[in-house]
């Protein structure tokens, strides 16, 4: 295991053409550094929430309401947050939506572009978690979410490289992740948005599979940046000029 390489250097590490074995594939998610911040978060967060708590109900509350809004979080961040258009409209947001989602979508085969970016990652956990805790079992409930919300995001980051990395899978969830989540990429964006779980997809009408209704869409890689939307606002198609995508 290569410790503290970057984005680049851990995509190169991994042969796409070669399918992984489980062990290789658990060592290659352990050994990126975004891995080892969130397991360093939880480890520092969950030790601060043992050392506050006055009840252990305090510990097991926090983790249930973790478990309870997650499913709702990754759902719409995703689907109206990545998926949004505004952020490319502007120009100082234009930069990170490429980051954190068209770069991914143009390339889904890019790896060094898999993970999220911590900037952008750590307050996402943060924003729903730290008052949600902090608001039901005072301050060991805001470390014990925050702890919750960081092993949920190590959830989803196991769950997006399965989805992406050349590995199989036994368990039944596991393939239907996969394949709920190729379709997203490779049929149409406009559904399928859960990685872990596709509870909101189902409840909410946007789980699909070929031939069900839901056609292929012509900006699935894209996202709707198209070159008339790229005339309008430039500012992405400016930054795929300066810094090509691999």
């Amino acid at each position: 295991m290569n410790l503290l390489q970057s984005d680049n250097q851990w995509s190169q590490s991994i042969d796409p053409k070669r399918t992984m074995t489980k062990a290789e594939f658990f060592s290659s998610y352990a050994s990126h550094y975004v891995v080892m911040i969130y397991v360093a978060i939880v480890l520092a967060t969950g030790a601060l929430s043992l050392y506050l708590m006055q009840s252990w109900w305090q510990l097991l509350g926090s983790f249930a309401l973790v478990a309870l809004v997650y499913p709702a979080v990754e759902f719409v961040l995703h689907r109206f947050v990545l998926h949004s258009r505004t952020l490319y409209r502007m120009p100082w947001t234009a930069g990170l939506w490429r980051r954190i989602h068209y770069d991914h979508h143009m390339n889904p085969n890019d790896l060094s572009v898999l993970f999220g970016a911590p900037f952008t990652t750590i307050p996402a956990v943060l924003a729903p978690t730290l008052p949600l805790g902090y608001l039901a079992f005072g301050w060991p409930g805001a470390a014990a979410t925050v702890c919750g919300g960081f092993i949920a995001l190590l959830i989803y980051e196991f769950f997006h490289c399965a989805a992406h990395l050349p590995v199989k899978f036994e368990s039944r969830i596991m393939q239907h992740m996969r394949r709920h989540h190729a379709l997203h990429h490779f049929h149409s964006e406009n559904g399928n948005y859960g990685i872990v779980t596709d509870v909101l997809d189902r409840v909410l009408g946007t789980e699909y599979e070929v031939g069900t209704g839901m056609g292929p869409s012509p900006t699935v890689r894209n996202l709707g940046y198209t070159s008339e939307e790229a005339k309008k606002y430039p500012w992405v198609a400016q930054l795929d000029q300066a810094q090509p995508r691999n």
